[in-house]
Parts: structure tokens; C-alpha cells; sequence
């Protein structure tokens, strides 16, 4: 499996409030993406300890089994059971320090071994599929400009600049308990799990071409790709932390 991933404070941010892991091992690959709020402490504890506890459940589950023996469904409890693990690790940890109250993160995860490749996001963090025919967003964003999306009272075009756009309808952290949506994803030449700092600058169709490695002469690494991807985030204005993580074949 070829990965890159990257993470940057953006143009008008002072610290950066996103966190990314990477990990592998014999039979699975993990990838996680959170970007945190509630204010520069907050966020930053936030976003960090949901990486760090979905991941030591990741990794846990692997040292305890192997992971070509854990079925489709059982994948899917251990994504649950990790989502779950984070979430209550950043709700207790904000129940016990009054300057963390009130703290949450997003999470996006893909997790790929011998039954598939599957996925989990809460809140505003994507995930996009990119096949032969172009690329796809596979996550659906817990927020309310998507709210009014579904309901059709604003349209895909209208909700780019719309003045709520930041306004998310869940995150691990704020509540005791949350839900989170779960994907299978076959069929796939490469995957980016991003947070909206990177989506809110840069067109769905501009990742496409930067991720394929279109839009350079000779082919570039998967680590040259996604620090394009941020690149042209900052470019585009920059006015948040961006964060991208790629993998997949050639």
C-alpha cells in the first residue's frame, strides 16, 4: 500500500487543531483523520486523543487476532467499538478539566485487511473514492448546510459560501454518545481522507486531477501529492488547518 499524508496550520490560524495517523502491519492498513474545535487547547487535545485512543483500539484488536480472521461484521464492531472508545475518552477528559469544556474533533477513518476496506466518519472530515470514472465523496457530512442540502432548501452550489457552512451536527467529545456512519468501499484506485480546510479551497474536480498525479509530467508520489493538495488549500486563501492523507495503488 503507497500512502502520503500532511498536515499543515493554514495561512491565518496560529496553531494547528488537526491530527492524522498512519499505521500498518502484517494483514490490515489504518488510516485516521480528525480536525478539533473548541478553542486552540481544546481542539488540539481533542483532535489528538481521538487519533491516539481509535487507534490503540485498532491496533489492540490486531495484537489480540489476526486480522484476516475478523469477518465484514466484526470489522464493523471494532470500528463502532473504537468510535465509541474516542468519544469517551475526549468527553471524560473535558468532563474533568473546566478549560477543556466543551471540547469535540471530527474523525474520518478507513481501515483496509483481507474482508475489504471500510470506513467511519463523524462530523465534517471526508472521505473521497477515486475510481477509473473520476472521483466520488463517500462520507456525507454531519452539518448544516448538508441538513438543508437534504431538505432542499439550498442547493449544492448555494451551500459552497453558505455563512453557516461551519456549523457541524456531531463530534466525538461533546456528547456521552454518539453515531457515527459506516461504509464498505470496493472498487477504488486510491482513497483521501481530508478535513475542510482543504475542501472549503479547493474544487472536488482539482482534487481529482492532484491525486491521479495528473497534472504533472512525471507521476509523483503519493507524499508529493498531498503536499499539492495543501498547497493549493493555502493558495486558495488557507484560512483554516488543512490535513490530507492518500493511499492506494499505482
Amino acid at each position: 500500500m503507497k500512502y502520503g499524508g500532511k498536515t499543515d496550520v493554514g495561512m491565518k490560524r496560529k496553531c494547528n487543531q488537526d491530527s492524522f495517523a498512519v499505521f500498518s502491519k502484517s494483514g490490515y492498513f489504518c488510516a485516521i483523520v480528525c480536525d478539533g474545535m473548541g478553542g486552540a487547547k481544546g481542539g488540539n487535545v481533542a483532535s489528538g486523543l481521538g487519533v491516539k485512543t481509535f487507534a490503540s483500539v485498532i491496533k489492540r484488536a490486531f495484537t489480540e487476532r489476526s486480522a484476516d480472521d475478523y469477518s465484514e461484521s466484526e470489522i464493523k464492531m471494532l470500528l463502532r467499538d473504537a468510535l465509541d472508545e474516542a468519544n469517551s475518552a475526549i468527553y471524560l477528559r473535558s468532563m474533568n478539566d473546566p478549560e477543556l469544556e466543551g471540547m469535540g474533533t471530527t474523525l474520518v477513518a478507513a481501515l483496509v485487511c483481507l474482508s475489504g476496506t471500510y470506513a467511519v466518519n463523524v462530523g465534517d472530515s471526508r472521505l473521497y473514492r477515486q475510481t477509473e470514472n473520476g472521483i466520488e465523496q463517500v462520507t456525507k457530512d454531519h452539518s448544516f448546510v448538508q441538513y438543508l442540502i437534504d431538505k432542499g432548501e439550498i442547493t449544492l452550489q448555494e451551500a459552497v459560501n453558505h455563512p453557516n457552512k461551519n456549523i457541524i451536527l456531531r463530534a466525538l467529545g461533546v456528547n456521552e454518545h454518539v453515531d457515527g456512519d459506516f461504509y464498505r468501499i470496493d472498487n477504488y484506485h486510491r482513497l483521501l481522507l481530508c478535513t475542510d480546510g482543504l475542501t472549503n479551497h479547493v474544487s472536488d474536480n482539482r482534487i481529482g486531477e492532484i491525486i491521479s498525479g495528473s497534472y504533472a509530467s512525471k507521476k509523483p508520489s503519493y507524499k508529493v501529492r498531498t503536499e499539492r493538495l495543501i498547497e493549493e488549500a493555502n493558495e486558495g486563501g488557507g484560512l483554516d488547518n488543512i490535513t490530507a492523507v492518500l493511499f492506494g495503488g499505482e
